[in-house]
C-alpha cells in the first residue's frame, strides 16, 4: 500500500508539472486555417488552445495566427510559416534567474512585441538556422523570403535587437526602421534604414 501511494503521488506531480508547461500563450486571433503540431499529433488551431512548450504553429498561404504570452508579449506568426514555442519562464524580481522566452522560426516570418518580460534581466530569443535574434525590449519583424537565401530582421520600435550568427558575429539594431540581412555562414550585414517598399513587403507577410 505504501508503494502504491508513492506511485500515485509521483504521477500527480508529473501531471501538474506538465499542465504548468501548457500555459505558454493564448490564441488572440486566427485568420484562415492554422495547424498546431504537438508531438505526433496535428490539429487545427482554435481559440480555446493553450500552447505548450514545444508546440509548432504552421500557417498556410493566406493564414496568420496571433498569440499573447502571460507577460503581455504578442507574437504574430505570418503566412506560410512554421514557428516553435520552445521555452518560457517568468521569475519574480528577487530571483537570480533571468526571465526566459525561446522560440524558433523554421520558415516564413513573424512579428514580436515584447511585454513585461523585458523589464528585468531576461533572455528573449528567436532562433533560426541562419542566426539568433535577441530582443532587449521592442517591436520587431523577422523572416525569410524577402532576400533570397537570407534572413531579414527589422526593428520597428523599442530598445533594440541583436542578431548573432553561429560564429558569434553580431550586429545591433537600435533605431526604428533599421534592418539587417544574414546569409548562411556569413556575418550579419551592417544595419541600414529600410525603404518603404521593403517595409511594406515585410508587413504584408504578417497581415491578412
Amino acid at each position: 500500500m505504501y508503494k502504491a501511494l508513492i506511485t500515485v503521488t509521483l504521477l500527480l506531480s508529473s501531471t501538474n508539472l506538465f499542465a504548468a508547461k501548457c500555459d505558454f500563450a493564448k490564441v488572440q486571433n486566427v485568420v484562415g486555417v492554422v495547424w498546431l503540431q504537438r508531438g505526433e499529433s496535428k490539429n487545427i488551431l482554435d481559440y480555446d488552445t493553450k500552447l505548450c512548450e514545444g508546440d509548432h504553429v504552421l500557417t498556410l498561404m493566406n493564414s496568420i495566427a496571433q498569440f499573447k504570452l502571460r507577460d503581455g508579449s504578442n507574437i504574430t506568426v505570418g503566412k506560410e510559416s512554421e514557428f516553435v514555442f520552445k521555452q518560457y519562464e517568468l521569475y519574480k524580481n528577487a530571483s537570480k534567474k533571468p526571465n526566459l522566452a525561446l522560440f524558433e522560426l523554421v520558415k516564413g516570418a513573424f512579428r514580436s512585441i515584447t511585454g513585461s518580460i523585458t523589464n528585468r534581466e531576461h533572455r528573449y530569443e528567436v532562433q533560426t538556422v541562419v542566426a539568433t535574434i535577441g530582443i532587449r525590449g521592442t517591436d520587431f519583424w523577422g523572416g525569410f523570403g524577402l532576400t533570397e537565401n537570407g534572413l531579414d530582421v527589422m526593428m520597428i520600435e523599442g530598445k533594440g535587437v541583436y542578431v548573432v550568427n553561429p560564429k558569434g558575429e553580431q550586429v545591433e539594431l537600435d533605431k526604428a526602421g533599421m534592418g539587417t540581412t544574414v546569409f548562411p555562414d556569413k556575418a550579419p550585414k551592417a544595419p541600414i534604414k529600410w525603404g518603404d517598399a521593403k517595409v511594406a513587403r515585410a508587413m504584408s507577410t504578417i497581415t491578412p
